[in-house]
């Protein structure tokens, strides 16, 4: 047999049967180490596709989808997949847009209003109002780290898919935490360095934190939402949280 030519028949080294799998820290970086070059291109991709604004929810799907995909080592076409993620969530993408921008105008008209001194308010009402206006502010933002991931994965109507986020977005607080913080450092290390973070803003900004937070979000959404649903003998076609044909979407 040539030097040259790889024998395919011979077994190779295999897989050691008590290997533990890596923890989700140690495959982040191993997914951005593997697919950089993947991650740079969904990241100008999804900029360019939310540049009509109103395509902004469904390009947040896409995105959220095909880095799912990344995060949990299943195949997918990032490109082809990215579009046709934008049309099948489309609906409810810019759906859950508006609703946040509605939401946003109201909680930042509540902070003007409360910390306006002018209006003739008690004094000691106005910190409680402010911190009230602040925790739905809190709780708003955290729902949007669940609805993207349960949207692009199981098949539910969008009552249930805010139901659903607003519950986890309650207790999962120190999952909050860690996507907001990380969400944080990022911005932040832009603003440090300037018009030097313009290449990782249009390289990598939008890409990395996806994937930081479908690492946190898609286990938590198997757990919580997936697995009660599987426990059922007789599950209503209606109520289904994920479709018979295939559970990841």
């Amino acid at each position: 047999m040539s030097i040259f030519r790889n024998d395919y028949n011979k077994e190779g080294p295999g897989v050691y049967k008590d290997t533990a799998p890596d923890n989700g820290f140690v495959r982040f970086f191993k997914v951005i180490w593997a697919k950089f070059g993947q991650l740079v291109i969904l990241n100008i991709v999804y900029i360019f596709a939310c540049a009509p604004i109103v395509t902004i929810g469904p390009a947040t799907a896409a995105l959220t989808y095909v880095l799912r995909n990344f995060s949990q080592g299943k195949p997918v076409f990032f490109m082809s997949d990215f579009v046709e993620k934008c049309k099948t969530c489309f609906k409810q993408g810019f759906l859950v847009t508006l609703i946040d921008a509605i939401v946003a105008a109201l909680i930042y008209f509540s902070f003007m209003f409360w910390s306006d001194s002018s209006i003739g308010i008690p004094s000691f009402f106005r910190p409680l109002a402010l911190v009230v206006t602040f925790l739905i502010a809190y709780l708003v933002i955290c729902m949007n780290f669940y609805i993207f991931p349960m949207m692009v994965s199981f098949d539910l109507p969008l009552r249930k898919l805010i139901k659903n986020s607003l519950i986890l977005a309650m207790y999962k607080i120190w999952h909050n935490l860690a996507m907001i913080l990380f969400t944080l450092a990022m911005i932040a290390l832009c603003f440090v360095l300037g018009l030097l973070a313009v290449p990782i803003i249009l390289t990598l900004l939008f890409s990395v934190i996806c994937l930081f937070n479908n690492f946190m979000v898609y286990p938590l959404l198997v757990k919580y939402v997936a697995a009660p649903e599987e426990k059922k003998t007789e599950p209503d076609p209606e109520e289904q949280v994920f479709s018979d044909e295939r559970r990841i979407k």
